[in-house]
């Protein structure tokens, strides 16, 4: 009964003038179905993506539709601190504030995540024990030499044990985007996973090496492109990942090479095959400047690229082998050394260590495509999906005249934020999985300690699997493509259970979640407050708990968490919170 009401109340809130109505919310039981529910909240949602939220008109309005889209959602703390600074002054502080402080080291260290696992053996006879325990993070700063030992199937490790390093990561980012206070630098690193997305859990070979992998988009979040691709272009993570890391002369893998052009610098905009048979035919390729790339220049790359391996004691030749240090390892021997022609520039042979790669990253790095492609990305993922034509010039203009400074991507964020056009876009984005139950904690004070690994689970129904996705295209940043039965289902379930306790992620005392309330209005005024919702959602709160507003508070605690519980859930689900 209490989930119909629930049901009930979010329908008035979506549908003002919806049909379904009755003071009393038990008497619609026989109207209305939970199918029915989930798909009258998909035709709304699709609704509000062709017909958005209107622009923020006010202070308030717009100082949260600034913090839906910067960070990981609002806080009475990162409101009070934007309205304090202003907007120039938040965005400088957010932009050299470091990526990780005292507060969260110490969260990231207190943290446990169950490792379980029945007794096992390896094919060759290493047998392990059964095990069962709340283990801290143990991996996420360790010396990536140290993690080889979980590729060597001579010894007793079990599977889990063995991905256990990629496992604390995506836990971890859970810890990080609620609480971290450099959250405009959490949501660009997530930004470069999704666009630099590696299967974590492909293999243990990547799933060792995603510790590391992570360090580096963090400490490349905010600096500078070039730099950002060629760390990402020697980690282990993803030349393991993308299979570059067995690539060599006769014939190159072309994995890396094809996603390189395609996904992390030109974009499929620019893949003009379909146009061009021939480098000679592609526009400005005659002058060493070609506007796109076509497959000749995808197998050239992928030359290009031989070599570039890891140090993980693999088999080289003539009875050598790669040093075990867990890093990146050149392999001059598996280089291809001949001459190259890529987007009509000519490689002549036996260049120095690297420099045919690294040639390739500075091609690509100041390319216009590149600019253009990464810009529009970074617009959609701020809340900008469609911007005008100018909008998107200038800002990929910021990017090619900085191309060599050392904060490039920190000036082409500013320069998105302070444009004007950025402020006159409604919030028209609907928050995907991941950034939805996070908002919800960082707008309810809940504390993410330890947080409950299968909450990945219930994440994946959704359509979100957190530095897990299959292709190298990573999570779509589209909300069209989010408007589905399946993910706005699964996101009704996640605002239903996230703050119970057998969900095991985050801990709010729900009977005294509202300090100093004394009636009913008082709690559905508090959580329409944090939530950001209007007097409607207090009001519809109010009907499905079936209490008026200056009804006092029952003496049983049971009762008073259900309450909260039904509040929270309400404001969660409802446009304003839902979209940024």
């Amino acid at each position: 009964m209490e989930g119909f009401c629930s049901f009930w109340a979010i329908i008035r809130i979506w549908w003002p003038t919806a049909r379904v109505f009755a003071p009393n919310c038990l008497s619609i039981m026989p109207m209305i179905t939970r199918r029915d529910f989930h798909k009258g909240l998909m035709g709304a949602a699709l609704a509000s993506l062709v017909t958005p939220l209107g622009a923020a008109t006010n202070a308030a309005s717009r100082s949260r539709v600034i913090l839906n889209r910067l960070t990981f959602g609002v806080t009475p703390a990162s409101l009070a601190e934007l309205n304090s600074a202003g907007l120039e002054a938040w965005l400088e502080d957010q932009l050299t504030r470091p990526a990780i402080d005292d507060p969260l080291r110490a969260r990231l260290k207190d943290a446990r995540l169950l490792i379980e696992y029945e007794a096992g053996a390896t094919a060759q006879g290493a047998t392990w024990t059964a095990l069962s325990e709340q283990r801290p993070y143990t991996y996420l700063d360790t010396d990536p030499k140290d993690l080889l030992k979980f590729l060597d199937f001579s010894q007793g490790f079990a599977w889990e044990e063995r991905i256990r390093p990629t496992r604390e990561v995506i836990s971890a980012s859970t810890i990080r985007a609620t609480h971290a206070t450099a959250q405009l630098r959490e949501v660009i690193t997530q930004f470069w996973h999704e666009h630099f997305s590696v299967n974590a859990l492909k293999d243990e070979y990547t799933a060792i090496h995603f510790p590391r992998y992570d360090k580096t988009i963090r400490d490349h979040a905010l600096g500078n492109f070039r730099d950002l691709l060629e760390a990402v272009a020697t980690s282990p993570a993803m030349l393991n990942y993308l299979n570059n890391d067995a690539s060599r002369a006769s014939p190159a893998n072309e994995n890396y090479a094809r996603e390189l052009l395609e996904l992390h610098t030109l974009g499929a905009g620019h893949y003009l095959n379909d146009l061009y048979d021939d480098w000679k035919a592609v526009p400005g390729a005659l002058d060493g400047a070609a506007q796109g790339y076509i497959d000749q220049d995808v197998y050239e790359v992928a030359r290009a690229f031989t070599g570039w391996s890891i140090g993980d004691g693999r088999y080289v030749e003539d009875g050598t082998y790669a040093p075990m240090t867990g890093e990146f390892e050149y392999i001059e021997s598996w280089h291809d050394p001949y001459q190259k022609r890529i987007l009509g520039v000519e490689f002549g042979p036996n260049a120095a260590k690297m420099e045919d790669g690294r040639r390739v990253l500075d091609m690509l790095a100041a390319h216009a495509g590149t600019a253009q492609f990464i810009t529009g990305k970074l617009l959609a993922r701020l809340g900008v999906e469609t911007p005008s034509k100018s909008y998107h010039a200038e800002i990929a203009e910021v990017f090619r005249a900085t191309v060599q400074a050392p904060d490039q991507i920190a000036q082409v964020v500013r320069a998105i934020v302070l444009h004007a056009e950025f402020a006159q876009t409604p919030p028209s984005k609907l928050k995907r999985p991941f950034e939805f139950l996070v908002s919800m904690y960082r707008a309810s004070g809940a504390e993410v300690s330890s947080p409950r690994y299968n909450v990945h689970w219930w994440l994946e129904r959704a359509g979100w699997t957190q530095h897990r996705v299959r292709p190298p295209t990573g999570h779509s940043d589209r909300s069209a493509d989010w408007a589905n039965t399946r993910t706005l289902k699964s996101m009704v379930d996640l605002a239903l259970f996230a703050h119970d306790d057998w969900f095991d992620v985050a801990h709010l005392d729900m009977a005294m979640a509202v300090e100093g309330a004394a009636t009913w209005g008082d709690i559905t005024a508090h959580w329409a407050e944090r939530f950001g919702t209007g007097e409607a959602v207090g009001q519809a709160a109010l009907e499905a708990i079936g209490a008026d507003a200056g009804a006092g508070l029952p003496d049983d605690p049971d009762y008073v968490s259900w309450g909260n519980s039904t509040a929270i859930t309400l404001s969660a689900l409802t446009p304003e919170f839902m979209f940024r």
